[in-house]
């Protein structure tokens, strides 16, 4: 079996075939492989303009502004807490007077309830003595 290089020498002649250019002779792999790493090199520039030139973007900016700006937001961040600090104390305060005021309106029902209790003792004992004296009186209405 024959090489295919060998060959296409055979059908095309291409191994004869150069060009020339600015006085040079050259074969047309050459020029493909002159040619690719030509394109290789402007290519490796290209990208080396675009990156110096995000770089230099990037060195531009106003760091200031930001700064500024987080220092706004961290600004903000603490004033929250502390409004939230200052809500939580007060929730806490409401919470020990609603107690305080519950305890002493509990301890007001439980007194009036003794005194309520000691009424209703005294009521049933002058209630009572009313019916016993009616009855006696009933019984012996000469003895009063």
């Amino acid at each position: 079996m024959a090489d295919l290089g060998e060959k296409l020498d055979d059908i095309e002649g291409l191994a004869d075939k150069r060009l020339s250019v600015g006085g040079l002779r050259f074969t047309p792999t050459q020029l493909g492989l002159a040619l690719g790493l030509v394109s290789s090199i402007v290519g490796a520039l290209y990208g080396g303009f675009v990156m110096y030139q995000k770089v230099e973007e990037i060195a531009s900016l106003d760091l200031g502004a930001y700064a500024q700006q987080m220092q706004q937001t961290s600004d903000k961040i603490e004033t929250q807490e502390k409004l939230l600090d200052s809500i939580e104390q007060n929730l806490r305060d409401a919470k020990q007077l609603t107690y305080d005021i519950e305890k002493r309106v509990n301890d007001k029902v439980v007194y009036f309830e003794g005194k309520m209790d000691k009424f209703e003792a005294k009521v049933d004992a002058t209630k009572a003595e009313l019916e016993d004296k009616i009855q006696k009186a009933l019984d012996n209405p000469l003895a009063n």
